[in-house]
This record gives C-alpha cells, sequence and structure tokens, in this order.
C-alpha cells in the first residue's frame, strides 16, 4: 500500500478545503485503506486515494476529490447508515449523495460518482435504472 508523502498530503488537505470538509475528522497514512470508520467517525486516507489510471474498474479512477466526497458526503453525514459496512446500497448511497451534494466538483467528477453508484447496484447483481438526476449528471440532459 502507497504511503502519503507529505506532498500528496497537502494536495489531498487542499481538495478537502475545497469540498468543505473539517481537517479535524481526516487522518493519513494510519489504517489499511481510505474509507470512512464509523466506529470513530473519522475518514482515514492512504495512497489509494490517488487514482489508478492503470485499473479498468471505474472507481480506481475517480479524482482524489471525488473519493473525498465520497466518503465525507455520502458515509460521513449519513452516519449511522440504515445499511451495513460494505452493502452495495450503502456505497451507492454515498456516491450517489456525493455526487449531487458535494460542492466544487467538476461536471466530470460528478459523473463519474454517479456511474460508481449505479455499477455498486450492478456489481451486486441489482438493476437500477437511471432516475432524472442520473441521466442529467451522466449525459448532461435527461
Amino acid at each position: 500500500m502507497h504511503i502519503l508523502t507529505e506532498a500528496e498530503i497537502k494536495s489531498v488537505l487542499n481538495d478537502a478545503e475545497k469540498l468543505k470538509i473539517p481537517q479535524s475528522i481526516l487522518r493519513f497514512n494510519e489504517k489499511a485503506q481510505t474509507g470512512f470508520y464509523d466506529d470513530e467517525g473519522l475518514i482515514y486516507i492512504r495512497g489509494d486515494i490517488l487514482p489508478d489510471v492503470q485499473s479498468k474498474i471505474l472507481r480506481d479512477n475517480l479524482s482524489q476529490k471525488a473519493v473525498l466526497a465520497h466518503e465525507y458526503y455520502g458515509h460521513y453525514l449519513s452516519h449511522p447508515s440504515p445499511f451495513r459496512i460494505g452493502d452495495w446500497r450503502d456505497e451507492f448511497m454515498a456516491s450517489y449523495k456525493a455526487a449531487i451534494n458535494a460542492p466544487n466538483l467538476t461536471d466530470e467528477e460528478r459523473r463519474m460518482l454517479m456511474l460508481d453508484a449505479y455499477d455498486r447496484a450492478k456489481e451486486a447483481g441489482v438493476t437500477v435504472k437511471y432516475n432524472k438526476k442520473a441521466r442529467e449528471l451522466i449525459y448532461g440532459h435527461d
């Protein structure tokens, strides 16, 4: 697992500021992977927050800002979730809410988060049709 450098941490903190995420809930290079840890109410950040351009999996290509938005606007602000940790519905909800509610995301970051939400359902074998908001963010129109 990649350990974030000071420069990478500074970049993540800059994105957190743009997203209006309080720095007090962020921890770096402490847990096994990036994520919101329900029992502590903290977002832990590791090197996997950086996009993996070699991966064919959409969520691996999310920008670090989009990942932060997923963790904060999706998981942190929705805590406690009605779903168990790792449930596809919890992950769907996190990316969906981040795509809609996070400030200062690019149109492409919103699009990628929305696609990730629907990918979570597809991976779980569940068919969920795009709603009006999803179509707007994914295609740029309804």
